[in-house]
């Protein structure tokens, strides 16, 4: 049973794969059949059965524990972790804190006895949404790695996604990972590359992150009239909307498109593409390790931002599915 439960499970993740690389839908059927594949090897006898089920508790135990340490850099340093321009109120932070105490308050009643006729069962939701919640979290991981290693190979039009300035002039490591990127990739095709660099002029800087992105791309030898700006986008949405605008003037419509942006944001990125129906490919630009984890706590917040009403939903319903289970 395990081995033709696994079969199916792997043949459906490979087709969604191949049907939706770049889905969140797609992603959490992965991570949930992973788990399920999991269970069923805790619960087979087949003498290969622990290895698969051992490697697959492995991966659950490090998703966890990042997803823990993603939340606690969310909810503990918040300044590292938002943009300038965002902010985390003071009473949405103290409600994450509260939500995380009593989740593990629940924990705790459960694992000691001391859950029946007590409060306890009427807050079953908890657990419920914070296990949603981490299966969103592995799902995006899965889809952050297949952002990485689905990248495209040839490119008419490469679009540079902005990042903030650096006392508002300067190019940053991460934006200056993103152009060098776009460099060594654009001297690969055989063709000429318009390169279009993206980004607004934030109340802190003193020029537009495209016209510095632009003159560094000149400074590296980058022809100017292959360089293309967009000077009014504020984030990636806005990105992808204007760009879009401008690469549709360009001969061809600009053929092929290419999104280029750190790997832990492209993810996020080809999500909100999708959404607006944008057709492009996408390749990574290089992280510092030492920044991967901050970058990527700000990323699985926007992720879950980018559907608030569904996620509100989902909790209502679990609350009123807990309600409804108590009272009768």
């Amino acid at each position: 049973m395990l081995l033709s439960a696994s079969a199916v499970l792997i043949c459906l993740v490979i087709l969604l794969t191949v049907w939706d690389p770049h889905g969140l839908f797609s992603a959490v059927v992965t991570i949930l059949s992973g788990g399920l594949i999991t269970l069923l090897a805790h619960l087979s006898h087949q003498p290969w059965a622990p290895l698969l089920a051992d490697g697959g508790l492995a991966i659950t135990i490090f998703i966890g524990f990042w997803g823990l340490w993603t939340l606690f850099l969310i909810i503990g340093t918040p300044r590292l972790v938002v943009r300038k321009r965002e902010r985390l109120t003071g009473p949405l932070i103290g409600s994450v804190w509260g939500w995380v105490f009593l989740g593990i308050a629940w924990l705790y009643a459960v694992s000691h006895g001391q859950f029946s006729d007590t409060l306890w069962p009427w807050l079953s939701f908890i657990p419920a949404f914070s296990l949603y919640l981490g299966v969103l979290f592995g799902a995006s991981l899965i889809g952050y790695l297949r952002a990485v290693c689905f990248r495209s190979r040839h490119a008419d039009t490469l679009v540079i996604l902005g990042a903030g300035l650096v006392h508002g002039t300067q190019i940053g490591r991460v934006l200056g990972a993103r152009l060098d990127t776009a460099l060594a990739y654009a001297r690969r095709q055989k063709q000429p590359v318009t390169l279009l660099v993206t980004g607004g002029q934030g109340p802190d800087e003193t020029l537009s992150e495209a016209a510095a992105m632009a003159a560094y791309l000149e400074q590296h030898g980058y022809p100017a009239e292959q360089i293309v700006q967009e000077t009014a986008a504020t984030n990636t949405r806005t990105n992808l909307i204007n760009s879009q605008k401008i690469w549709w003037r360009l001969p061809n419509q600009g053929g092929r498109v290419v999104l280029i942006t750190n790997g832990y944001h492209l993810f996020r990125t080809q999500l909100l593409a999708q959404r607006l129906g944008i057709h492009a490919g996408g390749y990574p630009a290089p992280t510092r390790p030492g920044y991967l984890l901050i970058g990527w706590a700000r990323e699985f917040l926007a992720i879950v931002t980018l559907r608030p009403r569904l996620h509100r939903g989902i909790l209502l319903g679990m609350i009123a599915t807990n309600v409804l289970w108590m009272l009768l």
